[in-house]
């Protein structure tokens, strides 16, 4: 939801290789799932070229649960998420100037996790 054309054109096989390298082999976080909710059907096409390239494990491990809400809730108790996809909290809007707020009200928080794990 919200994926435009204009964002789609900026995913380059170049760059998109490389972002994917980066994902399975780089990130230094381990992904125990991710679901994709809502995704526009641009999203699906762009999946398939490069499904191929992801490998097995990673591939295990995304959800694409499109608009179907009820796929989400079999992994995610609605209790734990926003009115937006289908929970009992309440709805985020993506766009509202309410984000910097929130975020800033953590700042110490993520600043403190920034400073955990491997160092130069």
């Amino acid at each position: 939801e919200g994926l435009t054309m204009k964002q789609v054109a900026q995913l380059t096989p170049s760059f998109s290789m490389r972002l994917l390298n980066f994902i399975q082999d780089a990130m230094p976080l381990r992904l125990k799932q991710v679901h994709i909710v809502k995704q526009p059907f641009i999203f699906n096409i762009v999946w398939k070229v490069f499904q191929p390239f992801v490998k097995d494990k990673l591939k295990s491990r995304l959800h694409f649960h499109g608009y179907d809400l009820k796929s989400l809730h079999k992994h995610m108790d609605p209790e734990f998420l926003p009115e937006n996809y289908g929970g009992t909290k309440p709805k985020i809007n993506y766009t509202s100037k309410e984000w910097y707020p929130a975020i800033k009200s953590v700042e110490k928080r993520i600043a403190e996790w920034n400073t955990w794990g491997w160092r130069k």
